[in-house]
Formats: structure tokens, C-alpha cells, sequence
């Protein structure tokens, strides 16, 4: 103790910088790494159902499991558990992620939100329109919206490894984009993809949903509810005919966006709560909080709680579920396809193939550049910060990389028709090898578009 009587800190190590984020934390946090795992695991897929255990690996895909209870329970193959239910938590973020983006983020006003729109409606209908005529006439026709899609995540990762190569704004522009994109998917998946409707189950996960809205405006905040919510409303799509994947769209929506009260109001309140922290010291163990801290500290956990609206939180918690293990097992169980290799260059020339290549190699780019063009050439739009017409071309190249949403609505296309193996193969190669060439070319187009120039901030969105 001091001669006047005062109680110093002890003489303690420095704790870590406020941004501390550990190695591990930051690694898992990059688009490139989750892109990284994402082809990692379709690969890994590929090989085993070419290799000797490849029987093994569709066996087990192919095992069944029972879901619900009783008169109400079904039984469904793993391969379909992962196509029905996981992807049905993914799609419940892309809801998450529409909703906030809408409320808030890149399409919170007409102004912001209609460039991007415009582009990624031109750049599903012009690949719709080019698969459709390599396909006319034939059953396989019904395969239009599987060069729709774009795969997000590994856009994304692409436009990371770019880093202050491209304009930031191209990244808001590829995500915003990608959002409308995912809308799109979803209603396609509604209207186009679901199988013949069952009114009752219908109708009960529609009033569930109703429910759930209901508890969001009367100011539910916990996630339980919720939950288990999701968890009913998934079983009565799944039921009746609808996609279950489209209750995780519908779920999303009703999720309260707003916190319990505004950031000005818990500043003041951490204020109080860190003032009474501090005059509770008594330096007498400087490892552990005494009684009064410890209680202090669970208040200022409850308070950070508070300020955070339930639609970021879930958000921040479910992103790297979704990103690190939903979409790598997805890949993984749809990306294994038995090939003849010696029949490659004949699978690739069949017109399934053709049509899902041209869509997202011509069409995308084709799409979002042309729809781009002319909404700022008709002065509805401006272009991104920075950016020039070569930036447009290698976003709209990036789009072309439609992989797992390509690989999601290929297994729902061809389900109705006999005899669908050959096609949902050639589909599948069509993917994987549009997916490769768009996201080598846009790199390469991005990075000669901004003739050796950097940008602070690269090309994140955030």
C-alpha cells in the first residue's frame, strides 16, 4: 500500500488489445477459408464415388431415418434429411439476411437496392432463357432454374483473395446482388419445384407462421420459442408438398428485427453498470471478480443481450454453423457422382449440360452486364464507387458460379421424371465445370479491369 493510504493495481501483465481476435477466430472468419472448405468437401465427394467405396458412400446417403412422432412421423433418406432439414437452417439465414438487408442494409432504399436488383434479375433470366433453348422441346426443359443461381460463399471468397485489387463497392454490389439472386431461388423453388400440395399441413405451418408473428410483435425475444416453432412449422412443409426449405424463408421474416431499446440507451446504462464495477474493486484477489462483480457482470451481459435484436443475433450465431458445416455437408453428399471418365467429353456435350454451362458462363455475365448498362445508361441507376464496365463484366462472372444453389436445384428439377440419373449427372458436371471457368475468369477479368491500381478496404462487402 502507498504512503497516501490508496490501493494500486497490482503490477499485472497488459491484457490483449481490445480487437484481440485469436488466429484460430480470424482464419474462420475469412471468405476465402469458407470457400476453401466449401470445394474441399465437393471434391472430397467426387473422389470417394469414383474410388472403391463409392458403393458405400451411396448406401449411406440412401439409408433411411424417421422424422416426427407417431401417425405424424415419416421416414426419409439421409441424402434427403440434408437436402430437406439443413438446408432448410441455411435457407432460414438467407431469410435472416434478406430481411436485414431490406430493413437496414444494401436494399434499405429504392436508390440502393435497384441496381443491384436489376442486375441479378437480368442475370436470371437470361440464363433461364439461354438453357431453355438448348433444351426446347424436351422433357429436360424443366431444368431452367438451375443456372439461375449464385453461390454467395464462394463468389464471395473469390472477391476476398482479390483483396485491394477491386473497388470495396464491387463487393456491396456482388452481395447485394447474390441476396436478390437467393430471393429469386426461393421463389423458384416455391413455384416451380415443389411437389403436388396437401392443404391440411399446408395450412397448419402457414398459422404457425402466423403465430410466430404474432409473438414477434408482441415482443418475444428469446430464440426458444422460435426454435421449436421452426421445428413444427419445418415438419408441416415437409408434409405438405411445399419445399420444407421455403418454412426457413417464411420463419426468417417474422423474426423481430428491433432490440429491447436503442444503442444511446445502453451506453448509459453500461456507463452505470462499469462506474459500479469499478467502485466494487477491492484488489484483493486481482484474478476474480468479487460477489458485487460477478453479479455486475452478469448484468452487463443481460444488458448486451438486450441491445441486440434477435434477427442479428440468431444471424451472428447461425453464419458460421451455416458457412463451416451446413453447406460443406450439403456439398459433400450432392457432389458425388459416379463418372465415366472416357464418357466426359460426351456427357459435356449432351444438351442438359450445354444449356447449365452457357447460363452461367454467357448468360449470368451476359445478364448482369447488359441489365447494368442500361439502367445507368437510362439514368435509373449509377454505377458503383470506382468501378467501370470491365469491374460489371467480372462481377457478372463471379455470379456464374452457381455451385451449391445450381447443385440444390438440379436434385429438385429432374426428380418428377423417369429415368432422371443421366440428367441430374450432366447437370451436376455442367456445374462444377461452369462454377471452376466463371471464377477463374472473373478473377482474372476484376484484376485487369483495375490496371494495377488499389483500393482501400478490397472488394468486402462489410
Amino acid at each position: 500500500m502507498s504512503e497516501s493510504g490508496a490501493k494500486p493495481p497490482p503490477n499485472e501483465a497488459a491484457p490483449p488489445p481490445l480487437e484481440y481476435s485469436s488466429p484460430l477466430a480470424s482464419f474462420f472468419k475469412q471468405d476465402a477459408v469458407a470457400a476453401g472448405l466449401l470445394l474441399g468437401s465437393a471434391l472430397a465427394a467426387l473422389v470417394i464415388a469414383n474410388s472403391q467405396w463409392g458403393d458405400e458412400y451411396h448406401h449411406f446417403l440412401e439409408s433411411y431415418v424417421t422424422i416426427g412422432f407417431g401417425e405424424h412421423s415419416s421416414k426419409i433418406t439421409l441424402h434427403h434429411l440434408i437436402n430437406d432439414g439443413l438446408m432448410a437452417i441455411f435457407f432460414f439465414l438467407v431469410g435472416l439476411e434478406i430481411k436485414r438487408e431490406i430493413l437496414v442494409g444494401e436494399l434499405a432504399t429504392v436508390r440502393k437496392a435497384l441496381l443491384p436488383a436489376i442486375a441479378a434479375v437480368g442475370g436470371m433470366v437470361v440464363p433461364a432463357l439461354m438453357y431453355t433453348a438448348f433444351n426446347y422441346g424436351r422433357e429436360t426443359s424443366i431444368g431452367w432454374g438451375i443456372p439461375m443461381a449464385t453461390d454467395i460463399a464462394f463468389a464471395m471468397g473469390v472477391m476476398a483473395l482479390l483483396g485491394k485489387k477491386v473497388p470495396p463497392s464491387l463487393g456491396v454490389f456482388l452481395v447485394a446482388l447474390a441476396i436478390v439472386d437467393d430471393l429469386g431461388a426461393v421463389l423458384i423453388i416455391a413455384l416451380f419445384y415443389s411437389d403436388g400440395l396437401d392443404v391440411v399441413p399446408l395450412w397448419t405451418g402457414a398459422g404457425l407462421i402466423a403465430v410466430s408473428y404474432g409473438m414477434s410483435r408482441l415482443g418475444v425475444r428469446s430464440a426458444i420459442p422460435y426454435v421449436v416453432l421452426f421445428i413444427i412449422v419445418w415438419l408441416a412443409f415437409l408434409q405438405s408438398g411445399v419445399h420444407a426449405t421455403i418454412a426457413g424463408v417464411l420463419l426468417a421474416f417474422t423474426i423481430p428485427p428491433d432490440a429491447r431499446y436503442e444503442t444511446p440507451h445502453f451506453f448509459g446504462r453500461m456507463s452505470v453498470l462499469l462506474y459500479r464495477f469499478s467502485d466494487s474493486e477491492d484488489y484483493k484477489d486481482p484474478l476474480m471478480v468479487n460477489a458485487r462483480q460477478q453479479q455486475i457482470v452478469r448484468s452487463i451481459l443481460t444488458e448486451c443481450h438486450h441491445v441486440e435484436a434477435p434477427l442479428q443475433r440468431i444471424e451472428h450465431s447461425l453464419h458460421p454453423f451455416s458457412v463451416f458445416v451446413i453447406m460443406p455437408i450439403f456439398a459433400f453428399a450432392n457432389a458425388g457422382t459416379h463418372i465415366e471418365f472416357g464418357e466426359v467429353g460426351h456427357l459435356l456435350t449432351e444438351r442438359v449440360a450445354l444449356g447449365v454451362m452457357a447460363g452461367l458462363l454467357v448468360g449470368k455475365v451476359g445478364g448482369v452486364w447488359l441489365a447494368t448498362y442500361l439502367s445507368v445508361k437510362l439514368k435509373i441507376t449509377e454505377m458503383p464507387t470506382d468501378a467501370n464496365w470491365g469491374h460489371v463484366a467480372g462481377v457478372g462472372l463471379l455470379a456464374g458460379i452457381g455451385f451449391t444453389m445450381s447443385l440444390f436445384i438440379n436434385e429438385l428439377a429432374f426428380k418428377g421424371l423417369p429415368d432422371s440419373d443421366p440428367y441430374v449427372t450432366e447437370a451436376k458436371l455442367g456445374v462444377f465445370l461452369a462454377s471452376i471457368v466463371a471464377g477463374v475468369a472473373g478473377s482474372i477479368v476484376l484484376r485487369m479491369s483495375s490496371k494495377g491500381k488499389t483500393f482501400e478496404g478490397g472488394g468486402r462487402a462489410h
